[in-house]
């Protein structure tokens, strides 16, 4: 499957993106809708990505926390592990017509090259994420490494992971 990530720039898109998000976090996976929906989807210094097939059709959608701001983990809770001068990638779904086509690491290559490009500091960046233990190998093999305990975050089991990137 071919997909277009693209920064989210219009109420549209942000629309797209939600709608992927709630698809698969809400309806699939029984996260609350106040649960998905937190105060840093406002945040001006938030970079949303949303995939989009050959179609047009929102297929998959993530976000970028910058550094310094409250690294919300899961959906909502803190956990409190990561490091807050580290940008977050969150909220990385893809619906379940798109997944194993590329979409989700498409989305995870446009999220690392933004962290490097905004909060890369001599070429390099610690990049962190809250990941889903059943989706954990996939982010493995994008070079995270999970650290930690495990925890549950709106009753799904998470651990925390982190990978450096360099220009």
């Amino acid at each position: 499957m071919t997909v277009e990530v693209k920064a989210v720039t219009t109420e549209a898109e942000f629309a797209d993106a939600l709608e992927v998000r709630f698809a698969v976090f809400v309806h699939e996976q029984g996260v609350s809708p106040d649960g998905e929906r937190d105060a840093l989807d406002d945040d001006p210094r938030t970079l949303h990505a949303v995939a989009y097939d050959a179609h047009g059709r929102p297929v998959g959608a993530g976000r970028l926390l910058a550094p310094h701001t409250d690294t919300a983990h899961g959906q909502g809770t803190s956990h409190g592990a990561m490091d807050p001068a580290n940008p977050h990638i969150g909220r990385l779904a893809v619906t379940e017509a798109a997944r194993g086509t590329g979409a989700g690491r498409a989305l995870m290559e446009f999220l690392e090259a933004a962290a490097l490009e905004r909060h890369g500091a001599h070429g390099g960046v610690r990049v962190e994420l809250s990941a889903q233990d059943q989706a954990m190998a996939f982010y493995q093999r994008l070079g995270y490494a999970p650290y930690g305990d495990g925890y549950l975050d709106e009753g799904i089991w998470h651990h925390d992971a982190a990978k450096d990137l360099t220009a």
